[in-house]
């Protein structure tokens, strides 16, 4: 009787497959955004600036294509704040490639200033849509804030501030930017001499990281900048020494 049950199972599971196609995790490229929130702000540009062309990134599991896969993004209203054509435009979709042997690309969009901005933070939520080269992955969706205000950076969570330069704060963030000679508000590590590239047994240099070798002089420079070149200024925010705030070394 154990026999006959172990053949009809075997039976029906052979018949099964005949029929049906077995999806397994290489048949589809899984396409996520890379992170799942980024922020923008006008603070750092001058009046005359009213737009900005805004990178964000996407990534796909799956394996490496010969040639290029275009890709796509959408906006979701509802669930935004930010007006299609006065807070944002979607720029063509010709631009938004994969290309042959990456596993990596950049998608566009222009993000527009309004008056509004300087007391106010607009969320716009964006989705990646399904073609046929593409499934959405994990990080299907993510939220993009703009704003005319000083804000964290999103740089500001990477492991060499919130490891060297400790908790964000405005003052600490303008005297960090003068002290580094950035007046754009970019990421000031975001240097060949900082930077270096992992593949954590992938292959594939893909994922960006740090030298402390490299980050850590630079951080003792600037507490010894603001002791004596700054006159070890004292932020508001917290009514301690900014050189005091700074992180573990």
């Amino acid at each position: 009787m154990k026999k006959y049950i172990l053949f009809a199972m075997a039976a029906m599971l052979t018949a099964a497959c005949s029929t049906d196609e077995i999806e397994t995790f290489d048949s589809h490229n899984y396409l996520s955004f890379e992170s799942s929130s980024l922020s923008y702000t006008f603070a750092f540009s001058p009046s005359t600036v009213t737009s900005n062309d805004f990178d964000i990134p996407v990534v796909y599991a799956g394996r490496f294509s010969g040639s290029d896969a275009p890709f796509e993004i959408i906006d979701v209203p509802e669930k935004s704040t930010a007006i299609k054509g006065t807070h944002y435009e979607l720029l063509d979709d010709d631009n938004q490639i994969i290309k042959a042997g990456s596993n990596t690309g950049i998608a566009k969009i222009r993000l527009l200033r309004t008056d509004s901005m300087a007391m106010k933070t607009y969320y716009l939520k964006l989705a990646i849509k399904e073609n046929s080269y593409f499934k959405p992955g994990i990080t299907d969706t993510m939220t993009v804030s703009v704003t005319d205000r000083l804000i964290k950076p999103d740089w500001w969570t990477y492991s060499p501030y919130d490891h060297f330069l400790g908790n964000y704060t405005e003052t600490k963030l303008r005297l960090w930017l003068e002290f580094m000679g950035v007046t754009d508000g970019s990421n000031p590590f975001d240097a060949d001499e900082y930077i270096q590239w992992l593949d954590y047994g992938t292959g594939h240099f893909i994922y960006k990281s740090y030298r402390d070798s490299a980050v850590k002089p630079k951080i003792m420079e600037f507490r010894d900048w603001l002791l004596h070149a700054k006159g070890n200024p004292v932020d508001p925010a917290t009514n301690t020494p900014v050189a005091e705030e700074l992180g573990n070394f």
